[in-house]
């Protein structure tokens, strides 16, 4: 068995909550400054990113502004890291996520969500019979659907791939 690593998170919160509201604000800054607004009927690329950034600035002044209130508390003030499987299964999602920032400019946004979708739902389901069919269809499912929304419909600009002749 293997000890697990416990932080207090009194402390820890203010850290996170100021770089969450420091990521959030040069986060949106950058989308006002580098995408297209659009106009009112047809709107741009910036619209997302900017509604992203704001809900981060929001929840991190919720964090920022949170209070503990001791022992009675049915937050407990410290957490641990997983251990074991667990811990396993945390850092293969996290390589998952890397190889897909990776994998996303030769294969095209949406081949590379399909394949991290397909990858992170199998990595966290619980269920031991499950079907890798059946989690590639949702997998493929959700990436065209992200495709169509995003690129098609908002015109947000991702990586096609060297596949882009062959897809819709």
């Amino acid at each position: 068995m293997t000890t697990a690593t416990s932080f207090g998170l009194p402390p820890a919160r203010r850290i996170v909550g100021v770089l969450a509201l420091l990521l959030a604000a040069i986060y949106a800054v950058d989308a006002w400054q580098t995408l297209s607004m659009g106009r009112w009927h047809k709107p741009g690329a910036a619209i997302f990113p900017i509604a992203v950034g704001l809900l981060l600035a929001i929840s991190a002044i919720s964090v920022l502004l949170e209070r503990h209130g001791g022992a009675e508390d049915p937050m407990p003030a410290t957490f641990s890291l997983p251990a074991g499987a667990d811990l396993r299964r945390l850092l293969m999602v996290m390589a998952a996520f890397a190889l897909y920032f990776l994998a996303m400019p030769l294969l095209g946004n949406m081949i590379a969500s399909a394949l991290f979708l397909l990858a992170t739902m199998w990595l966290l389901s619980d269920d031991p019979g499950k079907s890798v069919l059946r989690l590639s269809l949702y997998a493929v499912a959700m990436a065209v659907s992200f495709e169509v929304f995003f690129v098609r419909l908002l015109k947000v600009q991702m990586p096609a791939g060297v596949l882009k002749p062959w897809l819709f």
